[in-house]
């Protein structure tokens, strides 16, 4: 991966299109994910809790919706 220092170019508007481009190409989230080894557990565990967490907001909005069709 490359960026092409135009002329005249600040080299901080350079860093910045080059970090974009890392972000953009998902090397950022790859690289903090290897920082150190999760074991598989933990990461099920994770997966886990969120799912949870999402189907815990989805059923409090449901009822929410519920209870204001009721009135």
């Amino acid at each position: 991966m490359s960026v092409v220092v135009k002329d005249n170019e600040p080299i901080d508007a350079a860093w910045r299109r080059f970090m974009r481009e890392l972000i953009n190409n998902g090397v950022l989230d790859e690289m903090k994910e290897r920082t150190y080894f999760r074991k598989p557990s933990e990461i099920k565990g994770e997966i886990r809790r969120q799912f949870k967490k999402r189907k815990k907001r989805h059923n409090r909005a449901v009822r929410r919706s519920k209870s204001k069709l009721s009135s």
